[in-house]
């Protein structure tokens, strides 16, 4: 099983705009992939698609260029065609892109995401050099992705899976912690002379309500409890 990032290709065949190979270069390097193959793109104004490379420069520089498709994918143990059109002589079924992440982890070895020439995407022939066609859902009344695009959001795919820096989750806070919050609320107001002409009872549904409503994540409850802690404490010594 693959647990990292290490040996994924991004092809281009036949790109037609340097500006986007640019932004490809952009889009793979925000996402941690760093091989770039190019087929058919002998003509490709390299300094025009620097423009939009900006810092991913590198990339563009040590793209490998090669005479065809089949070049491009030799070693690779799985390949995948991103194409949205259908047709008889093209793949039965393509898969989404989820799917394709799930069978790129699922292997060792090189693995190649293909693409095509941006006005016309790939070939028949180039689709079945493929082992697998991609197709990303997007809306029937436009469905052209442009080509950085469609490239970013596989490598955004990949990325979380396989090398995405671990975040902070989101951990509700519970009962009885809600309770200690309202428990501290309700004691700070006491200690103002609140209930004077309020009814603590009262006052506890209506924070415990809206609390519970609000969904307070752990340290923000923590928080909450702490500031009316110090009101209480303020409260005393007034």
């Amino acid at each position: 099983m693959r647990t990292s990032l290490e040996g994924l290709r991004v092809v281009l065949v036949r790109p037609q705009e340097p500006r986007n190979v640019g932004q490809v270069c952009r889009a793979m390097k925000t996402m941690g992939l760093e091989s770039l193959y190019l087929v058919g793109a002998e003509g490709l104004d390299r300094r025009e698609a620097s423009v939009t490379a900006l810092e991913a420069r590198d990339l563009l520089e040590g793209a490998v260029a090669c005479g065809g498709l089949t070049e491009a994918l030799r070693g690779t143990v799985l390949s995948a065609g991103l194409s949205r059109r259908r047709g008889r002589w093209r793949k039965y079924f393509a898969l989404d892109p989820e799917q394709l992440v799930e069978r790129i982890i699922a292997v060792r070895g090189p693995c190649a995401l293909v693409f095509g020439a941006e006005a016309d995407g790939l070939t028949d022939q180039e689709l079945a050099c493929c082992h697998l066609a991609v197709r990303i859902p997007t809306s029937p009344r436009f469905p052209s992705l442009n080509l950085s695009h469609a490239v970013q959001i596989l490598a955004y795919l990949l990325f979380r899976r396989l090398s995405s820096p671990p975040q902070d989750r989101f951990r509700p806070v519970g009962d009885h912690e809600l309770e200690q919050v309202v428990g501290t609320i309700v004691d700070a107001l006491a200690g103002l002379g609140f209930f004077r002409k309020a009814s603590p009872g009262e006052m506890g549904t209506f924070w415990r309500d809206l609390l519970a409503r609000a969904a307070l994540e752990k340290r923000e409850a923590e928080r909450l409890r702490r500031i009316f802690h110090e009101i209480r404490g303020l409260a005393r010594h007034r």
